[in-house]
C-alpha cells in the first residue's frame, strides 16, 4: 500500500479534533478529503506530515513508519504539502522561491548553492531549468522576477503549489488548492492537477471547491466532526444522504458549489 492511515487519533484538551481516521491511498490516484469546517480535515494533514504527533494510531508510506518523524524527514523520504495558510518567501522572486523547493530534491542543496560551494554549478542549471518548466506550466511566467508579496492571493496559491513540485515529491497533500482563485484558475488548476496524475504524482487535497472535487478525484473520503461519515467515488459520494445532511441539512434538494446533491 502506498499509503496507510490506521485509527489517527488527535485532541486537543477536551476537544476532539479526529478520531480513529482510517483510510488508504493507491499510488499514482487522487485522494479527496472534504467535510464541513472544523471536521478534522487539516488536523489530519498535519499528523501525516509531522506538524503534530498523534495521540493514537499510526500511518504509513510504502511500509515505513510516520509516527515519530520530523516535517523535514517526512520531506526527505518524498512527501510535501502546501498550507491552507500561504508559506512563501515573500522578499524572494517567483523563480528563487521555485527553486527553493527545487533544491530539496537535489545533492548539494540550497544552503551550499548560496555559498557558490564546489560541485554545485551543474545541479544548479538543472534546478533551474526544471524550476522554469514547472513556473510555465502554472501560468507564472510573466511575474517569473517580481518577488512573491507583489502577486495577487490567486498567484501566490499557484506559486507555493509549484515550489513544492519543484521538489519532485512522490506524494503531494494540498491543502485548499483553489483558495483564492478565480474561475478560470480553478479550471486551469483542476486540469493541472489531471496532468500530474498522468505524469505519475500521487495527490491528496483538502478542497472545498466541490466543483473542482469531483471533477478531479478518483475517491474522496468525507469527515464530519472528525469521523469519517463516507468514502467512495465522487458518484458515490454525491448520491449519500449522509454527506448532503453533513453539508447541508435536511432538504430534499440541494445544489453547492456547482455540485448537485439529489
Amino acid at each position: 500500500m502506498f499509503l496507510e492511515v490506521s485509527g489517527l487519533t488527535k485532541h486537543f484538551g477536551g476537544v476532539m479534533a479526529v478520531e480513529h481516521i482510517k483510510f488508504n491511498v493507491n499510488k499514482g490516484e487522487i485522494f479527496a478529503l472534504i467535510g464541513p469546517n472544523g471536521a478534522g480535515k487539516t488536523t489530519v494533514f498535519n499528523l501525516l506530515t509531522g506538524m503534530i504527533p498523534p495521540d493514537e494510531g499510526g500511518a504509513k508510506f510504502k511500509g515505513k513508519n510516520l509516527v515519530g518523524l520530523k516535517p523535514y524527514q517526512i520531506r526527505n523520504i518524498g512527501i510535501a504539502r502546501t498550507f491552507q495558510n500561504l508559506q512563501l518567501f515573500n522578499s524572494l522572486s517567483v523563480l528563487e522561491n521555485v527553486m527553493v523547493g527545487a533544491y530539496l530534491s537535489g545533492r548539494k542543496g540550497f544552503i551550499q548553492s548560496l555559498l557558490r560551494l564546489s560541485g554545485v554549478a551543474a545541479e544548479e542549471e538543472q534546478v533551474r531549468k526544471k524550476s522554469l518548466e514547472v513556473i510555465e506550466e502554472l501560468g507564472l511566467g510573466k511575474d517569473i522576477n517580481n518577488p512573491a508579496s507583489v502577486l495577487p492571493f490567486g498567484k501566490q496559491r499557484l506559486l507555493e503549489i509549484a515550489r513544492v513540485l519543484a521538489g519532485s515529491p512522490e506524494l503531494l497533500f494540498l491543502d485548499e488548492p483553489a483558495s483564492g482563485l478565480n474561475v478560470g484558475e480553478t479550471k486551469k488548476l483542476a486540469n493541472y492537477l489531471k496532468k500530474l496524475k498522468k505524469d505519475g504524482f500521487t495527490l491528496v487535497l483538502v478542497e472545498h471547491d466541490m466543483e473542482t472535487v469531483m471533477n478531479v478525484a478518483d475517491r474522496i473520503l468525507v469527515l464530519n466532526f472528525g469521523t469519517v461519515i463516507a468514502e467512495g467515488t465522487p458518484e458515490e459520494i454525491q448520491r449519500n444522504d449522509e454527506v448532503k445532511k453533513a453539508y447541508l441539512g435536511e432538504e430534499d434538494q440541494y445544489e453547492y458549489s456547482g455540485c448537485k446533491w439529489s
